[in-house]
């Protein structure tokens, strides 16, 4: 599988955990800001936005995400590792040697003192 392929299966994985909102590049926000552009203008797929860097015989997976309020963000981002992590033992030959999960944003949060 190459990569482009494995980051589109990973992007739609992270999306189907509970609690993730959206799936964004893992990169700083003007960076992120670029491939937005870029997808407009079509350069760049919208489910491709897990980073693959290998070198060698090294794969590093980085991945950046927006959770929901209504779920703890670090239960998310252990879901999502996992996740991450059992795609990759599947797909890929030794696995990933790290996967980094960065939360962006976390979307509807509840304002701490805030009753319903």
């Amino acid at each position: 599988m190459d990569d482009e392929t494995l980051s589109r299966t990973l992007t739609a994985a992270i999306r189907d955990v509970p609690g993730v909102v959206a799936v964004y590049p893992p990169r700083p926000i003007a960076h992120a800001a670029a491939e937005a552009v870029a997808r407009t203008l079509a350069l760049r797929e919208p489910d491709v936005l897990v980073d693959l860097d290998r070198h060698g015989a090294t794969l590093r997976v980085e991945a950046g995400i927006a959770v929901s309020g209504d779920h703890p963000a670090p239960d998310t981002v252990r879901a999502v590792g996992e996740r991450v992590r059992a795609l990759l033992d599947a797909q890929v030959d030794g696995g990933a040697d790290l996967v980094t999960v960065t939360v962006r944003l976390v979307e509807d949060a509840v304002a701490p003192g805030a009753t319903s």
